[in-house]
Parts: C-alpha cells; sequence; structure tokens
C-alpha cells in the first residue's frame, strides 16, 4: 500500500511508527562500495538490524545490485531466500545452524558456515544425503576468540576428509576495529598468514566489518558491511553516513500535574512545580528501553521534551510544560535526525546496535522512496 504523505496517517493501525528511507540505504550502499573499493557482502541479520531485512535485501539487488547477503540463522536465511529465489543470489549465514537442520539449510541454498571439522562433517554428510557437493563460508578465528579454525589451519586437512565440500569464502571478523587498532592490526597480520599457508587454493576473502571499511584500507574480495549500510559505525569518523530509521509517535494525552504530584510506576518522578505532561503511546515493549527513564528526551516541532517517570510497557510521559496544552496529536520525534540511535544508546548504557535491532515488529515500518512516496507492507 502506497501512501503519498505523512499527515494521512489513517490507514496505519497505531500512531507510533518507524519510517525507513530508502535512498539513505542506497546511498550508504554506495559509500560503502566506494570506501572498500570493492563489492560488499550485506549484512541483514536480525531483520536488518530492524529495518526489514525481506525489504531492504529485495531493494538493495533490485536497485543496487547488491548480490551477497548475510544472516546469522538459518531461519533468517530461509526467509530470504522466499525474497531472493535466484540461487545466483547468495545468502551466508554467519552463525551456527544445528546439527539436525543442517539438510534443510542446504536445500534452501544457504552457504553454510565451516568453523570446525566436526561441523564440517555434519554439513558434508547433509550434502551426502542430498547428492551435491556444498559451498561453506570458511570462519577462520584470528582474535575474536567466537567461530573458527585456527589462523594457522591448513585447508588441505579438511579437505582431503570432506571431498564434497567447496570453500567461497573465506572470512574472518575484527574484534576492535572501533577501539584498539594495534590488536585489530594483529589480526590482519594473523589472516595474511592464513591466506599465506592457503595461497594454491582459491576462494573470496572478507575480513573488514562496518567500523573497519571507516577506519582501514580494504585488501579483500569483500567486505561487510552491517550497521554502516543502515546510516551508523562505531567510531563516528564518517560524517556521510545516512541513518535510515526514524521513529515517531504522537500526544495521545495531556495531564495537568500540580508540584508534588508524581508520575509513573514507583513514583520516580516528583513534579518540582506545576507541570504539563504529556502522554505518548510508545515504551519499552516497542524498544523504547526503560533504561532511558527520566534521562531521555523525544522532539515536538524541534523543541527537546524530557521524559518524566519510569517508561512504561506501551507509554511513556514528557515534560512539555513549555509547549503549553494544546499538544494533542503533535508529532513526537523518537529517533531521528535530533536524536540518533548513538545518542539514545548513550543515554541508555548501551550501544546503537541494541537500540535500532531492538525495535520490535509491533511498531509499523513506513518504506520511504526516492520519489516521495511512502509504502506499508
Amino acid at each position: 500500500m502506497k501512501i503519498n504523505s505523512l499527515d494521512n496517517l489513517n490507514i496505519i493501525p497505531r500512531p507510533t511508527y518507524a519510517v525507513i528511507d530508502l535512498e539513505r540505504f542506497a546511498s550508504n550502499i554506495e559509500l560503502a562500495r566506494s570506501l572498500s573499493k570493492s563489492d560488499i557482502i550485506a549484512v541483514v541479520k536480525a531483520d536488518a538490524y530492524g529495518h526489514g531485512a525481506k525489504i531492504l535485501a529485495k531493494y538493495a539487488y533490485e536497485e543496487m545490485n547488491v548480490t551477497h547477503f548475510a544472516v546469522a540463522t538459518m531461519i533468517e536465511g530461509i526467509e530470504l531466500r522466499k525474497v531472493l529465489p535466484d540461487t545466483k543470489i547468495k545468502i551466508i549465514v554467519l552463525g551456527y545452524v544445528s546439527d539436525s537442520f543442517v539438510k534443510e539449510a542446504l536445500e534452501a541454498s544457504l552457504t553454510l558456515p565451516v568453523f570446525d571439522e566436526r561441523y564440517a562433517s555434519i554439513i558434508s554428510n547433509a550434502a551426502n544425503d542430498l547428492g551435491i557437493k556444498t559451498h561453506v563460508a570458511l570462519e577462520i578465528d584470528t582474535g575474536m576468540s567466537r567461530l573458527g579454525f585456527s589462523y594457522d589451519y591448513n585447508i588441505e586437512l579438511l579437505l582431503k576428509k570432506f571431498n564434497n565440500i567447496v570453500i567461497d569464502y573465506a572470512i574472518s571478523h575484527l574484534a576492535t576495529s572501533d577501539s584498539d587498532n594495534s590488536f585489530a592490526h594483529i589480526q590482519t597480520e594473523r589472516f595474511d598468514k592464513f591466506l599465506e599457508i592457503n595461497k594454491d587454493y582459491t576462494f573470496a576473502t572478507s575480513f573488514l566489518n562496518s567500523s573497519g571499511i571507516a577506519n582501514f584500507e580494504n585488501r579483500w574480495t569483500f567486505t561487510r558491511p552491517g550497521l554502516f549500510l543502515y546510516g551508523y559505525e562505531s567510531t563516528n569518523v564518517l560524517k556521510e553516513l545516512k541513518p535510515v530509521m526514524s521513529l515517531w509517535s504522537e500526544i495521545a494525552h495531556v495531564k495537568c500535574l500540580k508540584k508534588g504530584q508524581s508520575v509513573g510506576y514507583g513514583r520516580t518522578f516528583v513534579a518540582p512545580k506545576d507541570m504539563i505532561i504529556g502522554v505518548i503511546p510508545i515504551g519499552y515493549a516497542d524498544g523504547y528501553v526503560r533504561a532511558l527513564s527520566n534521562k531521555g528526551y523525544v522532539f515536538i516541532d524541534n523543541i527537546k521534551c524530557g521524559v518524566v517517570g519510569n517508561i512504561c510497557m506501551d507509554m511513556t510521559m514528557i515534560d512539555i510544560t513549555h509547549l503549553g496544552e494544546d499538544c494533542i496529536g503533535k508529532k513526537v520525534e523518537i529517533m531521528g535526525d535530533n536524536i540518533s540511535a548513538t545518542l539514545l544508546g548513550d543515554l541508555a548504557g548501551t550501544i546503537d546496535y541494541e537500540i535500532l535491532c531492538g525495535i520490535s515488529d509491533r511498531v509499523p515500518r513506513l518504506y520511504k522512496h526516492k520519489e516521495g512516496y511512502f509504502e506499508i507492507f
């Protein structure tokens, strides 16, 4: 369904919604490619960091010719394959798929990770049952101490044991690309060592994540931008990045408080003077985290309004004393150009990743096209 303006939102079932700007998303893809000097594997795990994986991946493929995507789970991959059925489009699972579901993942033409020989045997056996060769992404541990073979591993050992496994990618992951360049360089050297040991084999390589793209020169086949695509990277050195999601609600009710009256659960806020409070229908069940209680803020008509009292599951109260009582229906910017996910994360004692991924699916998403219209799925 398409609408031409946000001024008429009667078709949206609630007044709290997120806007996903597709033109900004495309701009971030272009920037990732430009800085990488290579193509990208677009990371769309966690429902594209809360932005809608199916819609954004389909857009990235059709409008930006992105042909490689990464997810974290088999279910994410199978759902993505429904909208990207062409098996020339690669969907790489970065995380662990339960042994008993490996065959199902292969049937969906997902590229699975291999991170030790035990798991390689599971994948090989499933491929044998299906009568296929399976193409995999070899994960190399260069310092993350998570999934992956040691960086001094010789893949000849693997390929001799499992002749139906084909290595399409060798990938590793930076642990400190946003905090400790010296360790990132150590990881780079370790990945180079792995590639030198296995120089007689041909496969694509991928190493740099979002902050890696911003801070290091890419020497590998692909980069893997995740947060970057949605307008953020942890070191905040790239001013050209454009946040893709904004989050909005409206004033549903206005309440006049007398000095000494309290607000919300636990009475954590007591009015120091006569005040006007606005109630907005968004809460921690929507992803507006409770840690923002009494310290978060929103914007109405570009005017800052502080959160008062504990954020409820479905509602939040804000101080609108300086705006007056005539505020019913006014739009409230929860997150956007005035207040970023990074700033919300700082206020809540967490990171922008968690803020974005936490916007729940009960918040309707509106997709804004560069032509100016909005689409609701």
